[in-house]
């Protein structure tokens, strides 16, 4: 892609902490299960991809924070 070494090494560590398109994705399939009766399901697929969401926020905040600092685009 003709990008810097540090664009090709480190910019999937600072794309980690978007994790808000999978939440609106199971909004839709809630909706869709509970539409169709399986609302027991719905809430366990509610409960799983929101404390992924969280335990991905966290964790990909201090990744991207790190890409970040080994680009040399903030102090570290």
């Amino acid at each position: 892609m003709k990008m810097p070494e540090t664009v090709q090494k480190y910019l999937g560590f600072t794309l980690l902490p978007h994790s808000g398109v999978s939440l609106v994705f199971t909004g839709i399939v809630c909706a869709s299960l509970e539409g169709g009766g399986r609302s027991d399901l719905a809430v366990i697929v509610k409960g799983t991809i929101a404390a992924a969401a969280v335990i991905n926020e966290i964790i990909a905040v201090i990744m991207a924070k790190k890409g970040f600092a080994k680009a040399g685009e903030i102090c570290p």
